[in-house]
């Protein structure tokens, strides 16, 4: 049996399998904190659970950091490599001297300083330069906290760029994209504000 589609329907489809990709990359990045929080849990007996709230906007921050250090000349196995990122995660989103403390201890124990020092100098560096790149837009959002949480588009910051190049109506666009990084369940901002951010980033890009 054939079915036959017409050119609009195929295109429609082939829209929506973009689409349904910001809410598969959002799965993902809380996925990667998740993995990260229970790795180090079970090795290191360190618990930061509560992190998984936010963990879409974490993992956009460490998952770059997390590529740094298996691409680069760093001798860490993947507990270490977890364990240094929670520690980084500890100091940019949780505010917690206790909890910061044992992580540091742990790192202590385990002989990578000198490698944590070198992944957050790169942490602290994609953290300004985001931020940087946030205040640019001059959006309603201020704080730097709320700001810190947009972290979840850095790593599709490309996939918003080639919306930009290819839309007709940034409102329009910049709504289906906040639509379906909301419907992904993990994302926990607002949709007003979140639209805003996307559309004066897909401006910015036109």
């Amino acid at each position: 049996m054939e079915f036959l589609i017409t050119e609009s329907q195929l295109i429609s489809i082939i829209n929506e399998g973009q689409k349904s990709s910001f809410t598969e990359s959002m799965k993902i990045l809380h996925s990667f904190t998740n993995n990260i929080i229970n790795k180090v849990r079970r090795k290191f007996e360190i618990n930061l659970k509560l992190l998984t709230t936010w963990g879409t906007s974490v993992a956009g921050l460490v998952m770059p950091l997390d590529e740094y250090m298996k691409t680069g000349e760093f001798n860490l196995d993947e507990n270490q490599q977890a364990l240094i990122l929670l520690g980084i995660i500890a100091i940019l989103y949780y505010d917690n001297k206790t909890i910061y403390k044992r992580i540091l201890d742990r790192i202590k124990q385990e002989k990578i300083e000198e490698e944590f020092k070198m992944v957050l100098g790169k942490g602290l560096q994609l953290k300004a330069a985001f931020i940087e790149f946030l205040y640019s837009l001059e959006l309603s959002v201020k704080g730097l906290s709320e700001l810190v949480s947009y972290s979840f588009l850095i790593p599709i910051v490309t996939d918003i760029q080639k919306y930009a190049q290819n839309s007709e109506s940034l409102s329009a666009t910049a709504e289906m994209i906040g639509e379906r990084l909301i419907a992904s369940g993990v994302v926990l901002v607002g949709a007003e504000i979140l639209n805003e951010v996307i559309k004066k980033m897909l401006k910015r890009f036109k």
